[in-house]
């Protein structure tokens, strides 16, 4: 394992396994079972157990920690602002200079006439405020989303996501939500009328098995949008600050959209998040005064972390090493395929925004995984998916270390050993 921390334990057994139950009674569980792991520490590519175990991070805990757990630079910035006001009025009568630096930087490379941002805390938040925003600025009711999707578990980001089992015991939900398959302009294109408010659409898709689309999809939903007069909403959470390739995903395909919604790696590993659109859309927030708010979105700290996680990718050359590092994990992974070809049928992605398809179920495998020293992830929405998305700064060698364990949890699946 190629690791800046040391596999030294940080507690006793007892310390763990008394958190362990603690957590299980005190914290409202979503998922059976008891946690597998207590937290100690995480630096780069690695996170660490409070019993001194070293895992390699192949998830960047689902997208966030692009620049790597706690880089430097990140945790100096969190460090300074908090000595100077970590919390104030967010949107009241305060001009925050934080604010300001972040949305400054991230419009710098939204695209044309993306000029302004609405902060926020979370995705499900910026999918939200999208939704709103979106009815607002057109008077219609109507979304269209598309099958496979996710974009949160609040009401109206629920309520664009697919899958039913979640969506059926909440209901009703947001009325007037169609789903169409996605990669699919016909039925987009039949679904999109006049009472359309928006499309919400991933320009990659994440939880759906980083199933990346055809490359007439996005250009053609422009079209269907501004033929029906509906907005286009791009969700880039997962895909977002750096994680194809390109800051945001949908510029692989040069296409511009009126919304974008962005969080997990915008705040450095702190919750931020934004929405970013045209200063006519978003001046329908203003009429009447306060149609929209929040309390801790732009929290200023937060904003110091994903000013710093910003400038580390332009500064350290982050895109073009997830470019090229992306090609190589890619390529190791085909060569996975190509010797396992019973047991791995696909491998896609754009930089280090990849996935394997297993022909067997996908959690076990991730299970060893781990067992052996590697984090992976499933996804949502498609059973035999592995995803893999390390900090952007991962290192080829890592990237052996990682095939090299997959390798050996696949070979023993083959032989009937696991």
């Amino acid at each position: 394992m190629l690791s800046p921390l040391a596999p030294t334990p940080t507690m006793t057994q007892q310390e763990v396994e008394s958190y362990r139950d603690r957590f299980a009674a005190g914290l409202s569980q979503t998922v059976p079972g008891r946690k597998e792991i207590v937290v100690a520490q995480a630096r780069g590519c690695t996170l660490k157990t409070a019993d001194g175990r070293l895992y390699l991070d192949m998830t960047s805990g689902i997208a966030v920690a692009n620049v790597g757990h706690c880089h430097p630079r990140v945790v100096e910035a969190i460090t300074e602002q908090a000595k100077r006001y970590s919390h104030v009025n967010v949107y009241g009568r305060f001009a925050i200079p934080e604010q300001v630096e972040i949305v400054e930087r991230i419009t710098s490379v939204a695209g044309p006439g993306l000029t302004t941002a609405y902060l926020t805390s979370s995705g499900a938040e910026s999918n939200e405020g999208a939704l709103k925003l979106a009815r607002k600025f057109t008077g219609r009711p109507k979304f269209v989303a598309f099958q496979r999707s996710y974009h949160g578990r609040t009401f109206g980001a629920l309520s664009v996501s697919w899958r039913e089992e979640w969506r059926q015991p909440f209901e009703p939900l947001l009325p007037e939500v169609e789903f169409v398959p996605y990669d699919d302009l016909d039925a987009a294109a039949a679904a999109i009328d006049h009472r359309t408010a928006a499309v919400i659409v991933e320009p990659i898709q994440g939880e759906g098995g980083i199933r990346i689309p055809s490359d007439d999809f996005l250009p053609g939903l422009r079209s269907l949008c501004d033929a029906a007069g509906a907005l286009l909403v791009i969700d880039e959470v997962q895909g977002g600050f750096g994680r194809s390739g390109k800051w945001f995903a949908h510029q692989h395909w040069d296409v511009r959209p009126d919304i974008i919604t962005m969080a997990k790696a915008v705040g450095g590993g702190l919750p931020l998040g934004a929405i970013i659109s045209t200063p006519e859309i978003f001046a329908t927030f203003v009429d009447p005064p306060l149609s929209h708010l929040t309390t801790m979105g732009g929290n200023p700290v937060a904003c110091a972390a994903g000013i710093a996680a910003f400038d580390v990718i332009a500064s350290e050359g982050l895109l073009e090493h997830t470019e090229r590092t992306g090609a190589y994990l890619r390529e190791r992974l085909e060569s996975i395929r190509a010797q396992y070809p019973d047991l791995v049928a696909d491998v896609r992605g754009k930089g280090l925004w990849c996935a394997f398809e297993l022909t067997v179920e996908a959690q076990p495998v991730a299970n060893e995984l781990q067992e052996r020293g590697v984090l992976v992830g499933s996804v949502l929405n498609s059973a035999g998916t592995i995803r893999v998305t390390p900090p952007l700064v991962i290192s080829p060698a890592e990237i052996d270390v990682f095939v090299g364990v997959l390798r050996g949890v696949l070979e023993a699946i083959a032989s009937g050993a696991a």
